[in-house]
């Protein structure tokens, strides 16, 4: 494509979160919900309206853009940021002239707002940097979901879109059951992923060392610094603004890989074999290169660019998964990879309606899973620059994917050997 915007500006827009939630709290009464208003009524429809944003970095902006501060630092302000405003919101549920309703409010804006935080440590989370990953850490701790970190990255990455992965939806798994089980499975899967990293170590070191054990301490603490300053009746706004954030995270999960599944390679241990293994061990690389490669035919996207900037581009999910350290301002859009019927927003609403959202998103499982499978047979690289060009032009993958199996019918090479 012709590339990517240069300004940094465009991505100072996920800032309205905050802003909304600090209007909401100030103002009280219905608007106390303004952050859940904003995220599931104003978004969705905006996203109806606004243009896709379909545009992709050069191979020299990638190098380019990666590199440059100003991108870097959007992100990582986002902490203090909501620290701020989980304090105000302390100040508000405690005050004498709040009603129960508006507590409530509050609290589910506050929530809102920890639930992009968690966005913004899963951006933070995949880098090498110290500081980027110690921002991603005091989110994620805020919220009470320090333990995530560690099974994304190590976990859900390795295993994405298979049947082993708590963090991949199935098809036909509804969204209240596949939120037990990610919540669950996710913390069971930390633990045994540090236990087998830490497996050598002395006992010492296994309990000071663990990531998830460090994830509970500093929440513990978060909780009591707050309950010092504001007295017990603090807690319960702490634990459901944490509640709320995350499960705005595993509705985000429950979306990005609906029904999409990794087969097991041949000659692969049964998968039961694979699940006792990895339940008694937790080595995650071991069962992982038994399942084949993760490519972004493994991940849902969506083009909304209102979202996009909201989320820094997390809709652009299969660029992500194949390449994880990728930052967001370099995220690629594929037209060939899976493609939802339109923003995250919209999608986790849909999915609070599990017939609509099978009705919606079971066709599209299977045109996906057709799509890949005549990608595979045509041989052609549908996420290359040239074939995503051609797609886009003919506005239809199967079409371009005609014109290069075309081409490979009638190279003289091809023609000679067959």
């Amino acid at each position: 494509m012709g590339g990517t915007t240069e300004s940094a500006l465009p991505y100072y827009f996920f800032y309205i979160i905050p802003i909304v939630g600090y209007l909401s709290l100030t103002t009280l009464g219905i608007w106390s919900y303004g952050g859940m208003i904003f995220a599931f009524v104003a978004v969705p429809i905006l996203d109806l309206i606004v243009p896709e944003d379909v545009t992709n970095p050069t191979k020299e902006q990638s190098r380019r853009l990666s590199q440059a501060f100003r991108f870097k630092i959007i992100p990582v302000l986002y902490m203090p940021t909501q620290m701020w405003l989980i304090l105000f919101g302390c100040t508000k549920v405690m005050s004498n002239d709040i009603s129960l309703f508006e507590q409530i409010g509050v609290t589910l804006t506050v929530g809102a707002v920890g639930g992009v935080g968690i966005n913004v440590a899963h951006e933070l989370i995949h880098k090498s940097t110290v500081w980027e990953r110690t921002v991603a850490r005091i989110l994620l701790w805020s919220v009470g979901y320090g333990h995530w970190g560690v099974e994304h990255v190590r976990g859900h990455h390795k295993l994405v879109s298979t049947l082993l992965d708590p963090a991949s939806s199935r098809a036909g798994e509804s969204f209240y059951s596949f939120w037990y089980r990610s919540v669950t499975g996710t913390w069971k899967s930390s633990r045994a992923i540090e236990s087998w990293r830490l497996r050598k170590a002395s006992a010492f070191t296994k309990i000071v060392d663990d990531e998830t054990n460090l994830g509970i301490a500093m929440t513990v603490a978060m909780a009591t610094v707050l309950m010092t300053w504001y007295g017990a009746s603090i807690l319960p706004y702490f634990i459901f603004q944490g509640l709320v954030a995350f499960t705005l995270l595993e509705a985000v999960n429950y979306v990005e890989h609906y029904g999409l599944q990794r087969k097991l390679r041949p000659n692969a241990p049964p998968l039961e074999k694979l699940r006792a293994y990895l339940e008694k061990t937790g080595d995650v690389a071991s069962v992982a290169k038994h399942f084949e490669t993760v490519t972004p035919f493994h991940s849902w996207n969506a083009g909304e660019a209102l979202t996009n900037f909201l989320l820094l581009k997390l809709q652009r999910h299969s660029d992500h998964h194949a390449h994880g350290g990728r930052r967001y301002q370099v995220l690629r859009s594929f037209i060939a990879a899976p493609q939802l019927p339109t923003g995250y927003s919209g999608c986790m609403l849909m999915s609070l309606i599990p017939p609509l959202w099978f009705s919606v998103m079971n066709p599209r499982v299977k045109a996906a899973d057709e799509r890949r499978i005549a990608a595979k047979h045509a041989g052609v690289d549908v996420f290359s620059e040239s074939f995503d060009t051609l797609a886009r032009k003919q506005g239809s993958v199967l079409q371009a994917l005609e014109i290069e199996k075309k081409k490979v019918d009638s190279s003289p090479d091809i023609a000679k050997n067959s």
